[in-house]
């Protein structure tokens, strides 16, 4: 038995740090939003006691520092399965770019798991493995858009508009989360404005969110690369709505109400040598977890130049 899953990204609506904790990790407040580039994972069983990753991105580690590696041994210890996994993945998603590829690419793993040996486990049993391998991990299991709190593994549902395109600029090279949040100076957040950030998102008009939704860890990431903050300006100046570093970088990103403007802004940014794409918001009730996945759905991908 074979199964094919897409695993897809996210981007980060808002990005606030709270505070550091003692585990050395940092109490964020954000806004994740499932989007529908993704990454195709094909999961086969063999008899084995070990998993077999293989990528079609050769930078990509295929031992015990891939999420998937963490995600299979995570769940074989707690569901006491027998056997082995072979995983290929086919990626889409760029590494090191915000974009939270490795951790949606552990989740897709738990889903195949699930399926592979006919299993039922408890939603909070899956995301207590979910939180152990990522912070981000426990998102992907729901999708849709959602308030992250804590390390953003605790999370609440939101509903807002999904009425618009989003263009992804990725710039060629990465940034290490590490880094950005050991640098990330953390400044008495306005606790009112966090407290709003949820009902933000379900007001119908959106040409707030640019006074409001602040990513903190651009004031780290920006003076060092100073040509991902020129990006942001690019977007505003391209009419979108609203433009942001997702996570930790290094991916930028515009939202735009109209596509033609999308589609033109991807073409802008081509033409500049830099890998742009156009994607779409993903609610949770679109995500599709069957056997079998149609690759077509997802209009996301990286022009090449």
């Amino acid at each position: 038995m074979q199964i094919t899953l897409q695993s897809y990204a996210k981007i980060n609506l808002g990005l606030f740090i709270q505070s550091k904790r003692e585990d050395g990790y940092h109490n964020i407040v954000t806004v994740f939003q499932l989007i529908d580039l993704h990454d195709t994972l094909v999961f086969k069983k063999n008899p084995s006691d070990f998993i077999h990753i293989s990528c079609t991105d050769l930078s990509i580690p295929t031992d015990k520092n891939n999420l998937v590696f963490q995600a299979f041994t995570q769940y074989k210890k707690q569901a006491h399965i027998q056997g082995g996994l072979n995983v290929m993945i086919h990626k889409r998603i760029p590494a090191g770019a915000g974009l939270g590829g490795g951790s949606s690419n552990a989740a897709s793993t738990l889903f195949a798991c699930e399926s592979l040996w006919q299993k039922k486990t408890k939603n909070s049993i899956l995301t207590k493995i979910a939180s152990e391998i990522g912070s981000d991990v426990p998102f992907f299991l729901t999708g849709g858009t959602a308030l992250g709190q804590g390390r953003g593994e605790l999370l609440t549902p939101l509903t807002i508009p999904q009425n618009f395109w989003i263009v992804l600029i990725f710039p060629g090279f990465s940034v290490s989360t590490g880094w950005a949040y050991s640098q990330a100076k953390i400044a008495l957040t306005n606790a009112e404005k966090i407290g709003k950030l949820g009902s933000l998102f379900e007001e119908t008009e959106a040409h707030t969110w640019r006074e409001t939704l602040v990513n903190e860890l651009e004031s780290v990431v920006f003076p060092r690369h100073p040509e991902l903050q020129k990006i942001e300006m690019q977007f505003y100046e391209r009419d979108a709505f609203y433009a942001s570093m997702s996570g930790s970088g290094s991916t930028m990103y515009g939202l735009f109400h109209d596509r033609m403007m999308a589609e033109a802004t991807v073409t802008f940014f081509s033409k500049k040598k830099m890998h742009a794409l156009i994607a779409r918001p993903i609610s949770a009730h679109l995500m599709d977890h069957s056997h079998e996945c149609d690759q077509s759905k997802a209009e996301g991908h990286y022009a090449s130049h």
